[in-house]
This record gives C-alpha cells, sequence and structure tokens, in this order.
C-alpha cells in the first residue's frame, strides 16, 4: 500500500558479474542503420518551422522475442538467463520500447551499455501495466545490451510475453557529458539565485521522451484532493495521444548541480544533470487542440525520496505581474526564465522574456504567475538567445476548465467539485505530519495528512507523535470461521479476509469466537428436546464439556435448568 514511499534508484548493482556474463563478441545483435546526421538535422528545421516536438532519436521498428531471436543460458539456482544486444555505430545513445511487457514475479530484466558499468534499474512484476507496454530510459552509448533472468519454470512464458518494438538510436540531447549538447548560454539553471524563491515549483517540472524519439517539458499538477494523483501537464502539440501515452519516460530532477553564469561559456556548454530518475509509462486523460493542453496521468508515482512536487494553478485571466516559465530548452538541463510581460491574448498568453528564453524541447513547460500558479503550458514563438521574439502559451487552465472529461480540466484538477479559482502548489517535503495509524499494517508512521489518508491510513493530526498515539483502537477481534481461528487485525482487514469484526479495541482473548450459537443443543441437531435431556442425564455427574450448557466444570440442576428454559428450536 505504501510502495510508493519505497527507494528505489535507477542504477543497480546484479546479482551476477561481468565475468558471469558472456562475452560481448558472443551476445547475438541487431544492428540498426547508421544516423545520417546532415538529414536528421535539416528534417528538424523543418519540424520547428511546423511547430512539432523536438526529435532526438532515429526509431527503427522491430520484432524481437526471447522466443525468436538472443541467447538462453542455464544458471545456478535453476535460473535461466536471455541475452541480446542492439547496436548503431555513430549513435549517442540508446532506448527501447517493449509494446508487449509481462514479466513473471521470478523474473526481472536489466537494460545496460556494453560495458555493463551503465545499468537502469532492473525492470520487474511490478512494472506490468494494463497497457502491456515497457519504454526504457536512454542509455548513454551506442549499443545496449537487454538481459533476462527468470525460474527456468517460467522461460516458456517469457518467449511468450516480452517483445521488444521498437529501437531509438539517439543523435542530440540525453547522451554521454563530453558530447551531450546544451541550450543557449542567455538561460538560467534553476539552482541559480533566481530560482531560490521558486524551490516549491522547481521539483514539478520534468522532461520526457515520447516513442523513444521525440521530446518536450510538462509539470506535475495538484488537484483539489490533494491525493497525489500523478497527473502532468503538457502540451497537445507534443503529441501525447491514447495511443502514445504508454510510451512517456519523464526524467525528474535532471539540473546542473551548479550555477553557470548567464551568458558565459560555461552556461553555454554541456551540462552535469543526471538521468537517473524517471517514471514511464502514462494514460492520457484530456487534450484539446484549443490552448493546445494534454494532461495525462502517469502509471505511477514518483519516488517519494526524488520531493517531487505538484504545482498549483490559476484561472485567472491575469498573471498578476511577472511570473517564470520553468523548461528544459533542447531537453538539456532544468532553466527558468521570467517574462518582461505576459498578457493574455485570445486563447494564448503573450510572454516576451526579460530574463532566459525557451527553446525546441521546452514545449509543453508551465508558465506560472506571480503567485507561483500554472496559468498555461508552452506551445509556440520563435524566442531565443539573441532576438526579443515573443512565446505563446496556451491559456488552458481558464479557457479550458469545463466541457466534456475527454477535452477540459476540472474534471481532473477539481474532483472535489470546489470550484475553486486557485489552488496551490503541494511539496509533500513541507507539509505538517503527525500520526499515521495504518490498521491494514497494524503500525503507525509519522506522514502528512494526504499522505497518510492515500495510504488507507487514519491521520491523528497535525504534530501528533507516534511515540504518543495508540493506535490498537483501530484493531480488533477477527474471528476467522474457515481457519478457527481469532487474530488482531483492522476492520477492513478482516473484512475482506471473510472474517467478523468483533469491534475496535477487542481482544481475542476476551472472546469465544466459535462457542456454539445454542449451548443447550448437545447433539447438534439445532433443537433442545428430548434426545438433548438423556444425553446430559447420561453425562450427569461428569465434566464432559459437551453437556457442560453453562461451562462451570460439571454437569448437574443448572444445566438442566438452562436447558428447559430453552427448550425447542435454537
Amino acid at each position: 500500500m505504501f510502495s510508493a514511499f519505497l527507494l528505489a534508484s535507477i542504477y543497480t548493482a546484479t546479482p551476477y558479474t561481468n565475468q558471469d556474463r558472456l562475452p560481448l563478441e558472443l551476445i547475438p545483435v541487431r544492428v540498426v542503420d547508421s544516423i545520417d546526421y546532415a538529414k536528421m538535422f535539416e528534417g528538424d528545421i523543418d519540424r520547428e518551422k511546423n511547430g512539432m516536438p523536438l526529435r532526438f532519436a532515429q526509431p527503427t521498428e522491430v520484432s524481437i522475442t526471447p522466443a525468436t531471436h538472443g541467447i538462453w543460458e542455464r544458471l545456478q539456482d535453476n535460473k535461466m538467463r536471455w541475452t541480446f544486444s542492439v547496436f548503431c555505430d555513430n549513435a549517442l545513445s540508446m532506448n527501447l520500447g517493449f509494446a508487449n511487457y509481462n514479466m513473471p514475479e521470478s523474473g526481472s530484466m536489466l537494460i545496460m551499455d556494453e560495458t555493463s558499468e551503465m545499468q537502469i534499474r532492473p525492470f520487474t512484476s511490478d512494472d506490468n501495466k494494463d497497457h502491456g507496454q515497457l519504454w526504457t530510459p536512454i542509455i548513454p552509448s551506442n549499443q545496449a545490451v537487454i538481459e533476462i533472468i527468470v525460474d527456468k519454470a517460467d522461460k516458456h512464458f517469457v518467449s511468450k510475453s516480452i517483445e521488444l518494438t521498437a529501437i531509438n538510436a539517439g543523435y542530440r540531447g540525453f547522451k554521454k557529458l563530453e558530447g551531450r549538447g546544451s541550450s543557449g548560454a542567455c538561460n538560467i539553471d534553476v539552482v541559480c539565485s533566481q530560482g531560490d524563491s521558486w524551490w516549491d515549483e522547481i521539483p514539478s517540472v520534468g522532461v520526457y521522451t515520447l516513442g523513444g524519439w521525440w521530446t518536450c517539458t510538462g509539470a506535475m499538477i495538484n488537484n483539489t484532493a490533494e491525493d497525489f494523483k500523478p497527473y502532468f501537464l503538457t502540451a497537445n502539440h507534443c503529441g501525447v495521444t491514447s495511443s502514445s501515452d504508454a510510451s512517456i519516460v519523464v526524467y525528474w530532477n535532471y539540473q546542473n548541480s551548479y550555477c553557470r553564469v548567464p551568458d558565459s561559456g560555461d552556461s553555454g556548454g554541456n551540462g552535469n544533470g543526471n538521468l537517473s530518475q524517471f517514471t514511464s509509462g502514462s494514460t492520457m486523460r484530456a487534450t484539446r487542440s484549443y490552448t493546445d493542453f494534454t494532461l495525462t496521468e502517469l502509471s505511477s508515482s514518483p519516488n517519494a525520496s526524488w520531493g517531487i512536487t505538484f504545482s498549483g494553478w490559476s484561472r485567472s485571466s491575469s498573471t498578476s505581474g511577472v511570473g517564470a516559465g520553468i523548461h528544459h530548452p533542447s531537453t538539456a538541463e532544468k532553466r527558468i526564465s521570467f517574462p518582461d510581460y505576459s498578457s493574455a491574448s485570445g486563447e494564448y498568453w503573450n510572454v516576451n522574456w526579460n530574463q532566459g528564453t525557451t527553446e525546441p524541447g521546452s514545449s509543453g513547460s508551465p508558465l506560472y504567475d506571480s503567485n507561483h500558479r500554472i496559468v498555461g503550458q508552452l506551445c509556440c514563438g520563435s524566442a531565443a538567445c539573441g532576438n526579443d521574439s515573443n512565446d505563446y502559451y496556451g491559456r488552458s487552465i481558464s479557457l479550458s476548465w469545463t466541457g466534456s472529461a475527454s477535452s477540459s480540466l476540472s474534471s481532473w484538477l477539481d474532483p472535489t467539485g470546489s470550484n475553486a479559482p486557485y489552488l496551490d502548489t503541494y511539496n509533500p517535503a513541507s507539509a505538517p505530519v503527525g500520526a499515521c495509524c495504518i490498521p491494514a499494517a497494524g503500525t503507525c508512521i509519522d506522514f502528512s495528512q494526504a499522505v497518510c489518508i492515500s495510504g488507507g491510513g487514519i491521520y491523528q493530526g497535525d504534530n501528533s507523535e507516534c511515540a504518543t498515539t495508540d493506535c490498537q483502537l483501530y484493531v480488533g477481534a477477527c474471528c476467522i470461521e474457515a481457519t478457527q481461528a481469532c487474530v488482531a487485525v483492522s476492520e477492513i482487514t478482516c473484512n475482506a479476509g471473510g472474517g467478523i469484526y468483533q469491534g475496535n479495541d477487542t481482544a481475542c482473548a476476551d472472546i469465544d469466537c466459535f462457542a456454539p450459537a445454542c449451548p443447550s443443543d448437545i447433539n447438534g441437531d439445532n433443537t433442545t428436546d428430548v434426545s438433548d435431556i438423556l444425553a446430559l442425564v447420561a453425562a450427569w455427574g461428569s465434566n464432559d464439556v459437551n453437556a457442560d450448557v453453562n461451562g462451570d466444570g460439571v454437569i448437574n440442576v443448572s444445566d438442566l435448568l438452562i436447558m428447559i428454559e430453552a427448550w425447542g428450536p435454537c
């Protein structure tokens, strides 16, 4: 239930060392076409002119399964290993798409570079999603190795349930440090002092890939229930649809570790951001070309340890002064820009920049008003370092608020029906915490109210402490007839297991769950009659528990009187 709060990392050690693996030259490989850089860059100019999202990779469609490709090996402990490799001679990065991914509980899949030093965290059965797809983060190399380890008994299942369908060879952005590319020198790193007052909003913004070969920016956005629903706002023209939504991979906290002085060579050079934090897959909830917005719900919440926040929003027709834009220009490290002015113009905000700018890759990024609330997302424009051109942000929050659920925002961002004109950013790290009783687990953990409730807990109030909270008040005796047992659990857990809950704060020691419903019915025919009298007389004076109607340890006249009083059907 609280898996969203467990720590995880993209890079991980494996139970098998490099020495245990086959030499690279023995691993079957699929070689994809070399990248024609001149042709790709020429095409990118046309794509930008036509308002299309930034492309960073060359896609190749394939159909590769463990049944048709690769090599299987026997390992110790009754395990099997399947290995396969993909390669592009002049690529800067590689990423993969699996149209079919259904991993059994015994299995795990690693994606790594040719040295095995760079490894994406293991994908397991926890990554099985309803849409059945899996899209991976990039490997900053021209070769990627796939390794699946599974119980021998599940080898046949894996051979049918895993299918690699897309190999994407990267030619810009998302690549090795020495050649990853950068954004314009006039941009401002979010870690610079200019961003100091925006750290509730900065972690909500992420750069993402879609289909493994084009990319935009978006932001996690709060809703009136403040229930950690992983809604991600971006631009309609970026291409997140009901058929492409599963292929999204969002990268979090991808930013430079220090402030590069704006307009310096350093600021215009390579950054040192880390791509180790990612979320894969989503379900598109609402989209509309008018105001150019898309809202998609990520398939899982970002790891709590990453500190991701949920930006607030405003439905106002004014930005109330100068706000900010937070974005990933050219898929590079996260930057922050500040308008000279922003004004409403039809379905767009007309924005001119005073500090910083935007670039391809910034599309879909949020525009904030002076109150740090999202008012729209980047649609288009020709702003760049070296010019004073304007950008245009779709006024989605105000102009696409009402309507059908599939083309408006209120159904998703206002599930409580509050009709709120605005909502502030939610930062889980800064929210008050208190004792959270989790009956299902029989424990108490200090959490914020929203986290507690979203996990099925019972919040005890801000600043309350588990050390002084008796969570046993929410646990009681549960009679489980199937096993003739009594256990102390919550009412929810008891009912879910088919038990009969005896009430909060009851104890099994004080309850006889399976005492006969009719103690005077000695022979068990659901009637107290002559046959029971005869059985009692036969046991007279003994301590036969079956005939001891009142349970005092002896069969005597007291038992007879109870029997006469209970005469008839039970």
